[in-house]
């Protein structure tokens, strides 16, 4: 550094007070003043608790999340907010200075918390004020073209999928010509594994839960495993097939993933799994229907339960579903299916990858400007 950056610890520069508590009956949606909660606004109200522009940091639960915050405020007990003397620092800097310290590596325990404690003994570089100033401008810059092409990144995800979307919900709006309308129960057999959950090894077996089920694919994670001698004794209700429709009946209802291997696999609880006539339904037709907007809402409006929705199997096996007679129909259509989501999967690849990496470049601009790589010579 060609200029003097003084050594502090953090405790030096600033303070972090803790936040307060706010009834609901002081809370309104239309307040004059934000309310500040571990990762953001969380309400508004007509108080407020102080009276500057500050930096929330998360206390917690999301602890170490970092947010400027308007000039009035209310910080909630789950937050600290920042205080300094204005004259010898800039409020951007350290909102700056913060961030490329990412604190939420220090969150500890079950509800993740940190101790401000912890924060006060890092050890910080700081310039003279209006070098301050001055990165904080060359930082400003550079982050608004960031934001700006994750924005665009974003809008492109969005796009991406809302197309597979749509042309998805096009097909199942309402029967076609040469349909077939009919309750799930009549072409499919359900093989049922809700109420029980096997006892879980570090090897073996492995085991498919509600939590690998995910809206049109099965992930690996988490992996759990049982004892393979238990296979035969505990797959009693039936055994899956290749290409069978994995269905979650609560936490969350009505994610939908196909079984693509061959290898036994034992099922826990939560999850029903659809094995349809083929001489009358496609299997993968099947999970396409699944995932429908039109049959979704079908199925989502017959879920109870005020916490977890769920759906009873009596009910689900009523719910109307309807598909081309023709098999031949049915593959033509999952080809073309099969071709868009294929395309909008390589799409979303391309945008999250192109999402980390502003998310990287970020960092590596904080890290630069607090390295004193943007210091005049």
């Amino acid at each position: 550094m060609s200029k003097v950056w003084q050594i502090m610890k953090l405790g030096d520069v600033l303070r972090l007070e803790y936040g307060k508590p706010l009834p609901d009956s002081r809370r309104k949606s239309n307040g004059a003043y934000p309310v500040y909660g571990a990762n953001g606004e969380k309400d508004r109200t007509d108080e407020y608790y102080y009276d500057k522009l500050s930096i929330i940091v998360g206390r917690k639960g999301s602890a170490g999340e970092i947010n400027l915050t308007e000039k009035k405020f209310w910080p909630l007990d789950v937050t600290y907010f920042v205080k300094f003397e204005g004259e010898k620092y800039d409020l951007n800097f350290l909102y700056y200075l913060l961030s490329k310290l990412e604190l939420t590596q220090l969150a500890k325990g079950v509800k993740p918390g940190i101790n401000r404690n912890e924060v006060y003994s890092i050890s910080v570089q700081i310039p003279s004020l209006p070098e301050q100033q001055r990165i904080v401008a060359i930082l400003d810059e550079a982050f608004a073209a960031i934001d700006n092409a994750k924005a665009n990144a974003e809008k492109n995800l969005q796009n991406a999928r809302e197309l597979f979307e749509s042309f998805l919900s096009k097909i199942f709006t309402e029967p076609g010509d040469g349909w077939e309308v009919c309750k799930i129960e009549d072409y499919i057999k359900f093989i049922d594994y809700r109420g029980r959950t096997p006892e879980k090894t570090t090897t073996g077996l492995r085991l498919i839960t509600a939590k690998n089920v995910k809206n049109g694919f099965l992930q690996t994670s988490p992996e759990e495993f049982v004892d393979p001698a238990i296979y035969d004794s505990w797959m009693t209700r039936g055994i899956p097939e290749t290409g069978d429709v994995l269905f979650t009946t609560e936490a969350p209802l009505a994610n939908v993933a196909q079984l693509e291997t061959d290898e036994k696999v034992v099922f826990a609880q939560r999850i029903i799994i659809f094995q349809p006539q083929t001489s009358k339904i496609n299997k993968k037709f099947l999970k396409y229907i699944l995932l429908s907007k039109p049959i979704r809402h079908k199925i989502l409006t017959c879920g109870t339960g005020a916490t977890v929705q769920g759906i009873k199997a009596s009910l689900l096996k009523k719910i109307e579903i309807y598909f081309p007679k023709s098999v031949t129909e049915q593959q033509r259509i999952v080809t073309k299916l099969d071709a868009l989501s294929f395309e909008t999967k390589r799409l979303e690849s391309i945008y999250q990858k192109k999402l980390a990496d502003l998310d990287e470049m970020k960092k590596s601009i904080l890290q630069r400007a607090f390295n004193g790589e943007f210091t005049e010579a």
